[in-house]
């Protein structure tokens, strides 16, 4: 009878467990089928039927499935390894596992970061306060998916759990997810998404820093930061991410220790914020910075806020080079060739009238090249005829020559006035060949530009580190004193720069303003230590505001907008000596001309003059002695 009982005693806890397993992979089945994952893995009790069922199920609805007994060999990294698709994963507590086994599970997906919006968790414990013992939260945030399945009675009751930042502080949520029964399935209660359900952070304090270099000592670096100066726009930066950050604690109710960073070390390439990111110093950066691959490995981008470009600002001046093709600009080639035709024209028509006027003086081809030239110089002409030819020929050459003067005059001004600026190229090659000399503003990040890859920019610093440098830096005020004068170009944020410039600048010298860029337009992000547990939330945030306008107001709060130039409007000014250069020139060319013409015409009269002296003297010697002969002849 004893053993009859002990048979039937094991057999009801047997068939115990049989149902318990069951229950356990239609649980396993109808969350993971729910959650709609790529693929599941999960640490079952070593069953290989129960293994085969719940692979066998997941198969079938195109879900991919593998299933481990929980060891203490088991490489945790390779087994829930996921980066494009969501994983499901499942521990049935239920089994023979030592708790030692299961603490070396979750502190090994804690350290691979193995809680985020990749892997949704389903665990299968017996009592809620014994999972929760071995449970692991030290890096759960708002993106945690972890549901936790306890018996009760006949059915399983599912919590979600999660904590915002065990780390600063938060305390782990234990919220009533749904239930499964087993006639009626899994049942939700919890069918908002994560997010609107978790926003609250109930002034969870966060670790805020940012680089600030202009703070005076006497003020407060809240009070700093959100203090906007018309006049000069001083740490515009970690202003404008420091109001992002503001309002995304409003928005998920945390409150904000805020740090300044006030100098960047001589041996840190990848600058305080980023430093102090790596060594989880603090949580966020409202300090927006600039992406590279470096920086990459110590720190995540949020996402990119704000625009920004540096540059080199100089004058561009008329050019300082004589051109000798000024004199000949106005007028186009053809324009000059159909003006020399008709002017060879005229002189060929002007000289056969003036030798059919008998009556002329002086009608040779040299007097008719002079009245063309007269006429398009508007000056006299030595010209005078009675007949009605000669008289129509000179009203013709005269507003011929009216009009030529004329157009010339006016083209002349005109070119002056449209004349294209002698702009440089946006090129560093560009400015270091100019000669021009160069200073800058000494911002914290100035040296980590230089450390750009980009050749012109490798090229740029050879050139710059042989500047001295008690002559590399200046303020703003006195650098741009300093583009006031040619030949000097100056390096600054535009944005700090371009309110100064509309005070001192006139317009003329606006519209001159010329620029090189040393770091081209980019757009920089603001960072956040790797996996932070606040990086998903300011990420949501810095949408919202984008999507809202927000962020693009506070861009035109926190920049200055470039001095206008109203490129309609001509401004004038005096010649410059290099203008009047080739009048000069040429003038003094025709005044040599005139002068050796004149030198030759002297020397070729006195020649003559000496020869027709010559043959007087001759003619007089030879009269004198024909006189002396004939007087011989007749005394004899």
């Amino acid at each position: 009878m004893i053993v009859r009982k002990m048979h039937f005693r094991s057999f009801f806890y047997l068939q115990l467990i049989v149902t318990l397993y069951a229950n356990n992979v239609n649980i396993i089945r109808d969350y993971f089928l729910f959650k709609q994952v790529n693929g599941v893995v999960g640490f079952s009790c070593g069953n290989s039927e129960n293994d085969y069922q719940i692979i066998r199920i997941f198969n079938e609805a195109g879900i991919a499935a593998s299933i481990k007994q929980l060891t203490s060999n088991i490489d945790i990294s390779q087994f829930l390894y996921s980066d494009h698709w969501n994983l499901g994963v499942f521990l049935d507590l239920q089994c023979s596992f030592t708790d030692d086994d299961v603490v070396k599970l979750f502190s090994e997906t804690s350290a691979y970061y193995m809680f985020d919006h990749l892997h949704q968790w389903l665990i299968l414990g017996e009592s809620m306060n014994r999972t929760i013992q071995l449970l692991n939260d030290s890096v759960f945030s708002i993106i945690t998916d972890v549901v936790i399945s306890v018996p009760k009675n006949d059915d399983y009751i599912l919590y979600d759990v999660y904590n915002h930042c065990k780390p600063c502080g938060g305390l782990l949520n234990i919220t009533e997810f749904g239930s499964w029964r087993e006639n009626d399935g899994l049942d939700i209660n919890l069918k908002a998404d994560k997010f609107s359900r978790r926003w609250n952070y109930h002034k969870m304090k966060v670790r805020v820093a940012g680089v600030v270099t202009q703070r005076p000592k006497d003020q407060i670096l809240t009070e700093y930061l959100q203090e906007q100066n018309s006049v000069a726009l001083t740490d515009n930066w970690p202003k404008f991410g420091y109001s992002l950050i503001v309002d995304i604690a409003e928005i998920f109710n945390f409150t904000l220790e805020v740090l300044e960073l006030d100098h960047w070390e001589k041996n840190d390439r990848n600058g305080p914020l980023v430093t102090g990111l790596s060594k989880r110093i603090f949580d966020l950066g409202y300090y927006p910075s600039i992406l590279t691959n470096e920086r990459l490995n110590y720190a995540d981008v949020i996402t990119q806020v704000w625009p920004v470009r540096t540059c080199f600002m100089f004058l561009t001046v008329p050019s300082s080079k004589i051109d000798i093709n000024i004199i000949f600009r106005p007028f186009s080639t053809n324009v000059w060739y159909m003006i020399f035709l008709l002017s060879f024209i005229i002189i060929f028509a002007l000289w056969m009238i003036l030798k059919v006027e008998k009556n002329v003086n002086n009608s040779d081809c040299g007097t008719t090249v002079l009245i063309i030239v007269a006429a398009m110089c508007q000056q006299g002409l030595p010209f005078v005829s009675n007949k009605w030819a000669g008289r129509v020929a000179f009203l013709h050459i005269m507003i011929f020559g009216l009009l030529v003067y004329n157009y010339y005059s006016a083209a002349i001004v005109s070119a002056r006035l449209n004349a294209p600026s002698n702009k440089m190229n946006d090129s560093l090659y560009s400015l270091i060949n100019s000669k021009m000399k160069l200073t800058a503003y000494k911002d914290i990040y100035l040296n980590f530009l230089l450390r750009a890859p980009v050749p012109e920019v490798q090229y740029f610093k050879k050139y710059w580190d042989i500047i001295p440098e008690n002559k590399k830096f200046r303020p703003i005020e006195e650098g741009v004193k300093g583009i006031m004068n040619p030949r000097y170009a100056y390096h600054a944020d535009p944005i700090n720069v371009y309110p100064v410039i509309e005070r001192m600048f006139s317009k003329q010298m606006i519209c001159q303003l010329s620029e090189i860029h040393l770091f081209r337009p980019n757009t920089l992000g603001l960072w956040s230590t790797k996996n932070s547990p606040f990086r998903e939330i300011t990420k949501i945030g810095l949408i919202r505001i984008a999507t809202a306008g927000i962020r693009k107001r506070e861009v035109l709060r926190w920049t200055s907008r470039k001095p206008y130039c109203d490129k309609d409007k001509h401004y004038v000014s005096s010649v410059t000596i290099h203008e009047t250069i080739p009048i000069i020139l040429l003038l003094f060319i025709g005044i040599v001309l005139s002068a050796i013409i004149c030198f030759i015409e002297n020397i070729v009269f006195h020649v003559l003059q000496t020869k027709q002296r010559k043959e007087n003297y001759k003619q007089v010697l030879q009269k004198y002695i024909a006189v002396i002969r004939k007087k011989i002849i007749t005394k004899q």
